[in-house]
């Protein structure tokens, strides 16, 4: 497709062009045998026994008593399938055993085990303890149930739940590892957002654990990856982006249409700390200016690159506007999520291609714009998310000669739309162009795809709405010598996982990570005859548009958390799409030929 002659851009060649464009941006059962996994997850108490083979491996994993109180403890045995091997004495020679070692895990940093268990030699079973912790003042939700899962791996895995805390029956609004910080606390902010540097005195921040949530109001929350002290007696965390469900157990999460507040993107070093903008080995000859309000937005984009000189500007009007996001969770998973935009508006886009030279007009470039717009909208708990106006664009020139063309079309969209789990909202979407005929110096037949996102709202939750809103609300935590000690401890907190600094791939390029979004996407596909196409029935030559409108909506699972139900589709809904087929002039001659 990226190779087509040029004389063969019929309308039937220029729609299959169109639509791949438009597609490019919408753009533990029983080990009988080991090797297969892990027992599954039950109740209290003992769960998923494997059955018995030549090969050994963990039997059972069981915990006594399966249901504890805070601050209390209980017994784990793991039981092997066999026996662990004994000490040997073969020909006189004494051949020793290798212990086996069995290593445990707990999914919840207030439910601790030891690293491993040892069975001894010829032995069957081992115990261990497992120590509760003490419900911290400084939790969200002190003394609220919770379910830890107890894993134990030889060879095999086996898992057993303890359950912690008494269910009075009205449960809490948080999760129980959520923890309250006070946002003064913060030292220091690494320059990619993801360790921070506390105030070790503070008891809250002594409560801290691998496993616990941050609840910093104002700011955002923040999963707890690890945690040490500096040389300075000063607490170190390695973080990373939260899920709703990370901190909200039971309740509602919402936030709808209110005046944004200040989020200028954070600038010098901690803008490592942000979405790259361009995956790497992307179109880096594209250059571009943007910027946006609430209500207004413009982008130009052009590269000069050899023989070609290419350029796409946009300027969109927002004249009606409103959104609302809100979320469903019971006992700590989400059971609806509904995201959804109504808005009028205007997107006019002008587009220039000139070549110098034959064959320098045929190619395709994909641009991700930084975000038109950005503002904090805050929840009823105090936590801000990051609301952002998007455009991107895909170009695909077809010009087999040196030539040069412009062209211009007006977009007029309306109606609300988005999504409420897996399914499409749509309350009087509609779209409509306006196409202005393109000037083109062409002898032969051309053509040109411009595909538009935008505009694309997105609301996310994340290290980088975190900070945003630091930058914004409390800016004293960006300071050059807290930064370079979070830096300085990032080596010994260790490898943990930064998705969002990862560059996007070209799969996902347009993609918002941990948001919500709704968008409107816009496909004009060119294609002229050219100056010695003119024909019998029609003296000038003859201009055929194909245009494509669609409105996606999607939810990224890493935002919601854990969801009772289907998920949303990774790669989002179509909730809107219209085709209309425009010729220039309107007449007989300039009709498109069955393909």
């Amino acid at each position: 497709m990226r190779h087509l002659k040029i004389e063969r851009w019929s309308l039937g060649t220029l729609r299959c062009v169109a639509a791949v464009t438009l597609a490019l941006l919408m753009a533990h059962g029983a080990p009988s045998a080991l090797a297969r996994g892990t027992g599954a997850a039950g109740g209290a108490g003992t769960v998923g026994q494997a059955v018995s083979t030549s090969v050994n491996g963990v039997y059972s994993l069981s915990i006594q008593p399966g249901n504890v109180n805070w601050g209390s403890s209980a017994n784990g045995t793991v039981r092997l399938m066999q026996a662990a091997p004994k000490d040997k004495v073969v020909k006189g020679v004494l051949t020793k055993a290798k212990s086996v070692v069995v290593l445990l895990t707990s999914s919840d940093g207030s439910v601790k085990v030891p690293k491993s268990v040892t069975v001894p030699k010829g032995a069957l079973t081992a115990q261990f303890a497992v120590t509760v912790a003490t419900p911290s003042p400084c939790s969200a939700a002190p003394g609220s149930p919770t379910t830890a899962v107890i894993t134990a791996t030889y060879k095999n895995s086996m898992s057993a739940q303890v359950n912690v805390g008494q269910n009075t029956g009205k449960p809490s609004r948080y999760t129980s590892k959520t923890i309250l910080i006070d946002p003064r606390k913060i030292v220091g902010v690494s320059h990619d957002g993801h360790a921070l540097v506390l105030d070790g005195s503070d008891k809250c921040v002594q409560s801290l654990t691998a496993g616990s949530v941050m609840f910093l109001k104002q700011l955002g929350v923040l999963k707890v990856v690890k945690v040490m002290k500096t040389p300075q007696k000063q607490v170190a965390v390695a973080v990373s982006s939260a899920s709703l469900t990370d901190f909200i157990n039971d309740g509602t999460f919402q936030v709808f249409k209110q005046t944004l507040g200040d989020a200028a993107e954070p600038s010098g070093t901690w803008a490592k700390g942000l979405e790259p903008d361009q995956p790497a080995g992307g179109d880096g000859d594209w250059k571009y200016k943007t910027s946006g309000t609430g209500t207004s937005y413009s982008f130009l984009a052009y590269k000069q690159n050899g023989g070609l000189q290419a350029s796409v500007s946009g300027k969109g009007q927002i004249t009606k506007f409103g959104y609302n996001f809100l979320a469903v969770i019971h006992s700590g998973k989400l059971q609806q999520a509904t995201y959804k935009v109504d808005t009028d508006g205007t997107l006019d886009v002008d587009w220039m291609v000139q070549t110098t030279a034959a064959g320098q007009g045929i190619g395709e470039s994909r641009l991700r714009l930084p975000a038109l717009h950005s503002g904090l909208v805050d929840s009823a708990d105090g936590i801000p998310l990051l609301f952002q106006v998007y455009a991107n664009l895909i170009f695909k020139p077809g010009f087999g000669e040196k030539a040069a063309a412009k062209g211009h079309f007006k977009v007029t969209y309306s109606g609300e739309g988005g999504l409420d789990g897996t399914t499409p909202l749509n309350e009087g979407l509609d779209a409509k162009t306006d196409i202005s005929s393109t000037t083109s110096s062409a002898k032969a037949a051309h053509g040109a795809v411009v595909a538009i996102n935008a505009p694309k709202f997105a609301l996310s939750l994340s290290t980088v709405s975190f900070l945003y809103a630091l930058d914004a609300r409390q800016p004293s935590a960006l300071n050059a010598k807290g930064a370079d000690l979070a830096d300085s401890m990032q080596g010994q907190l260790g490898v943990y996982v930064k998705g969002d600094l990862m560059p996007p791939t070209t799969d996902d390029l347009f993609a918002v990570r941990r948001a919500a979004y709704v968008s409107w996407v816009t496909s004009v596909g060119y294609a002229g005859s050219g100056l010695m196409g003119v024909g019998l029935m029609s003296s000038v030559p003859c201009q055929q548009y194909y245009q494509t409108f669609v409105t996606l909506a999607g939810m990224d699972k890493s935002m919601l958390g854990t969801i009772s139900g289907s998920v949303p589709p990774k790669k989002g809904t179509q909730v809107f799409q219209k085709a209309k087929t425009t010729i220039i002039p309107a007449i007989k001659g300039c009709e498109p030929k069955p393909n």
